[in-house]
């Protein structure tokens, strides 16, 4: 799924792949008019965020101890030079005002795929969630692709016509 930042509207797919549209799913939260309600609505919302380059997003939702750790306008750069390919969730957790989510963000970068799996840890200050820290994940195994299977990154295409390339 290769996302054309500058004309996603509220009526097409969420870059997120959550199922539900842009408008239904993540642009209220980017648009600061909703907040998310679980670490996964913040996470996914956070890479429909990459997918846009809005980095005010990222910022805003990065817990405030650990924001002077990012270079901000190097993550702009990098999210508005790769071509974001998919997400998928492979495990949540909540317990209280903490919470985890292990996922894959599928991008294309000058030297190729890029699968980057993370578990990220999330906190909720004055009832709104905060991305803290991410560590590496290696994740479940699956089934490998075939060349004459579907995309992975559910373009329609076949995955040799598409990622594979």
């Amino acid at each position: 799924m290769s996302i054309n930042t500058d004309s996603i509207t509220a009526d097409q797919a969420c870059p997120c792949q959550s199922g539900q549209t842009f408008g239904e799913c993540c642009q209220g939260f980017i648009a600061g008019d909703a907040l998310p309600e679980t670490p996964e609505q913040l996470m996914r919302s956070r890479y429909s965020a990459y997918v846009l380059a809005d980095l005010d997003y990222i910022e805003q939702t990065t817990q405030k101890d650990v924001r002077p750790q990012y270079d901000f306008a190097g993550l702009k750069d990098w999210a508005e030079n790769s071509e974001w390919l998919g997400l998928k969730v492979h495990d949540t957790e909540m317990d209280g005002d903490e919470g985890r989510v292990r996922f894959t963000a599928r991008y294309r970068e000058k030297n190729g795929i890029i699968n980057h799996s993370e578990d990220s840890k999330f906190v909720r200050e004055d009832g709104r969630w905060f991305f803290v820290h991410g560590k590496d994940y290696t994740p479940p195994a699956e089934k490998s692709v075939g060349r004459n299977d579907p995309c992975i990154c559910g373009s329609g295409k076949k995955f040799k016509k598409c990622c594979m390339s």
